[in-house]
């Protein structure tokens, strides 16, 4: 009965993590389910992105297949996937290879979940958030097989979110009221707070030392910052569309984010506000997290169907 209890309180507390993770309210029950979908990335004549036609690349409409990332050279998709197979909100990483589609699992952890596969600049490797079986969640660095899984910062927990600097700098959204944007050092082990009220999406800024995340006002704005690697000084850059969070870079130093069944790009080149690159709303779908390649030609989108009537 004990070991039955325990069972049910890690299942438990495995959801509760993937609701947080995926963006959810626990209020759903549930955590959202969603596609992956990937779309040719142009540029237009008068310098705007263009974005074709996506298509479904994970097919699991009952499923959560989210938070992707491409891999150094484009080749691949990393992504998180949850699955119902008697470990409800276990989550593992899996790996598309997007010529001929080929699907892998990186992880296969029965009493752990896997977030937010990232590179490692500069390594054969992956960080990934892992939740441990007491629920335990911290940063982990792990071959890009799934292999030799250490903590990179051990005594740094819970954390949600992260992203790459260089292989040497790392930041991090560490939960609490309010949230924290946490800046590491791997090689030493140090962190510092450099932000709080921080929302879920951060990335690099292609061409600069610096990165992006978002942060949320006392009033409920919610603005794009840019922070200095060298300096560790934040400054806005944008005000977020619909004050959202989720937001991705192309390597022209331009940012997308996605509003429903609209992609929207900022580009300060070509003006101060938010531009209507796309529109998808006779597909049904409602977009949310956008993952460029570094090549720039590629944007994969996450998206839930679009209840209909």
């Amino acid at each position: 009965m004990a070991l039955a209890s325990a069972a049910s309180a890690r299942r438990a507390a495995a959801m509760a993590t993937l609701l947080v993770l995926a963006g959810a309210s626990a209020a759903t029950a549930q955590a959202p389910q969603t596609d992956i979908y990937l779309a040719d990335l142009l540029t237009g004549a008068e310098g705007w992105s263009v974005i074709l036609a996506p298509v479904n690349v994970t097919n699991r409409p009952d499923f959560y297949d989210n938070q992707p990332f491409f891999t150094p050279d484009g080749r691949s998709l990393l992504y998180t996937a949850a699955y119902d197979d008697g470990n409800d909100g276990q989550t593992d990483i899996h790996r598309l290879y997007l010529q001929g589609l080929r699907d892998t699992r990186i992880t296969r952890t029965e009493d752990m979940s896997e977030y937010s596969p990232t590179p490692v600049p500069g390594d054969r490797a992956i960080t990934v958030v892992r939740v441990e079986p007491d629920s335990t969640q911290r940063l982990w660095r792990m071959s890009m097989e799934g292999m030799d899984a250490e903590p990179l910062f051990p005594r740094l927990m819970p954390v949600g979110y992260h992203a790459w600097g260089d292989e040497d700098f790392v930041i991090m959204f560490v939960l609490g009221q309010p949230p924290a944007l946490v800046g590491g050092d791997p090689r030493t082990g140090k962190v510092d707070t450099l932000a709080t009220g921080i929302g879920r999406s951060m990335h690099r800024i292609p061409d600069q030392r610096a990165l992006s995340y978002t942060q949320r006002t006392e009033s409920g704005e919610s603005w794009i910052m840019r922070l200095d690697m060298d300096t560790r000084s934040s400054s806005r850059l944008v005000r977020a569309l619909d004050d959202g969070d989720f937001h991705a870079w192309t390597p022209r130093g331009t940012i997308l984010m996605a509003s429903g069944s609209r992609i929207y790009e900022w580009n300060p080149r070509l003006a101060d506000d938010w531009h209507l690159i796309a529109d998808f709303t006779s597909m049904g779908l409602s977009f949310s997290r956008i993952a460029v390649s570094p090549d720039g030609a590629r944007v994969a989108l996450v998206a839930a169907r679009v209840d209909e009537g």
